[in-house]
């Protein structure tokens, strides 16, 4: 699955992994469920829950596939400057 735009709201099922190749400055965004990341070149992987962002650094392949049993809501979007890697946690309100 590859998006074609700049900018995607996208769900995916259970299990399901979107594969993005040359996503680097992409800031994914879990509305809703979580999600697994893992790119190209990193040592690392990321996990998002809903409300989480994390900017996409790697020039290679990113993997991003919906956690548990439930289905995962993302939001990509192109920054439009360099962001900063890791992620963004939500601040849940009182």
């Amino acid at each position: 699955m590859k998006p074609e735009s700049r900018n995607s709201d996208l769900d995916l099922q259970p299990a399901q992994i979107l594969r993005m190749r040359a996503a680097s400055g992409v800031i994914i965004r879990c509305d809703s469920g979580m999600v697994w990341i893992t790119q190209e070149g990193r040592a690392r992987d990321d996990f998002l829950s809903a409300g989480d962002s994390l900017c996409i650094t790697s020039s290679g392949i990113t993997l991003v596939e919906a956690m548990g049993n439930a289905a995962a809501s993302l939001a990509l979007r192109r920054s439009a400057s360099q962001c900063a890697p890791g992620i963004i946690r939500s601040r849940a309100t009182a």
